[in-house]
């Protein structure tokens, strides 16, 4: 099925990747404006781990998420398909394959960050961990675990998904994915988040609905934040924790048997515009808005590394 109306392709990356690059600066602008008035007006409340989920509603659900929006509206859309529903036994499958993706690029994360430690000298911070680490379970449910999920998944594999799923899934799954990635800003999260990028953005395309990569991301972000933060504790109860950490463990033996076992089950559609063989990459990624993203993002990253 062919678009009505003529595409510039490289267009429609360099806007997508324009708009994303612009959502992040005024997240990070307003919230540095939002701690910099804190800090004279009150600098005891920056202790308090909720003003961190405060920054991250004003900033990225009330002004950033708006504006990515906004500047993309009127790109075309891919063609829509039909719904279709999963159940219950097929979404904790689903669920079971998207941690064992989680677990297994965590621990090989971890590793490599431990080995840039040790040639640093110093340990490597993750931002993320500080905040819910410290945070009340209520707020970290709140936000971490339902809100996030949620506008991340409308803004990733609603809005920009629907972008650029004409390009076929093969260009919109990896696409939106990095991007996603790319997005938290940190080595930390980016090549797990990657992963899960791929898992939501594969069922979201064959589902035709978000509604079941939200659940997903929700499920997994409050095991993370809230869950496994509430059974670690102070680490006091040892027992309680290593029958979690088994618990974990059997969940992602499960999922990696699951995705060995349906790989081959895969199936990935062509999209109403073919993007000529060897100019993908560049096609995507080469543009002003693209690569100042990518930049931004991977400066990010570094220097959250050196700190």
């Amino acid at each position: 099925m062919e678009l009505k109306t003529k595409v510039n392709d490289k267009k429609v990356f360099a806007k997508i990747g324009l708009a994303i690059l612009v959502c992040m600066i005024v997240v990070n602008v307003i919230q540095t404006i939002y701690y910099s008035a804190i800090n004279v007006i009150r600098p005891s409340l920056l202790e308090q781990p909720w003003v961190n989920y405060i920054a991250i509603a004003i900033s990225f659900y009330f002004i950033g998420f708006p504006i990515f929006y906004v500047m993309v509206r009127k790109l075309p859309d891919g063609e829509k398909k039909e719904s279709k529903s999963l159940s219950v036994g097929k979404m904790i499958l689903l669920f079971f394959m998207s941690y064992a993706i989680l677990y297994v690029v965590n621990f090989l994360t971890t590793i490599l960050l431990m080995i840039i430690a040790a040639i640093k000298g110093s340990e490597i911070m993750n931002p993320i961990a500080n905040v819910v680490g410290t945070s009340n379970w209520i707020w970290s449910l709140i936000f971490a675990g339902i809100l996030s999920p949620i506008v991340e998944e409308m803004l990733f594999r609603g809005i920009m998904l629907n972008k650029i799923r004409m390009y076929g899934d093969k260009v919109a799954i990896i696409t939106t994915a990095i991007m996603f990635g790319l997005f938290h800003a940190n080595f930390s999260q980016f090549f797990y988040a990657v992963g899960l990028g791929v898992i939501f953005a594969y069922v979201t395309l064959k589902t035709g609905t978000i509604k079941y990569s939200i659940i997903l991301h929700i499920v997994i972000n409050i095991v993370g934040s809230v869950i496994m933060p509430s059974i670690v504790g102070d680490g006091s109860n040892i027992a309680l924790i290593g029958v979690a950490g088994l618990v974990l463990i059997a969940i992602t033996i499960i999922g990696i048997v699951l995705l060995i076992n349906n790989r081959k089950n895969i199936h990935l559609s062509e999209g109403e515009i073919k993007l000529e063989k060897g100019t993908v990459a560049k096609t995507i990624y080469l543009n002003v808005g693209m690569i100042l993203y990518i930049v931004l993002c991977v400066i990010s990253m570094i220097s959250v590394v050196l700190m």
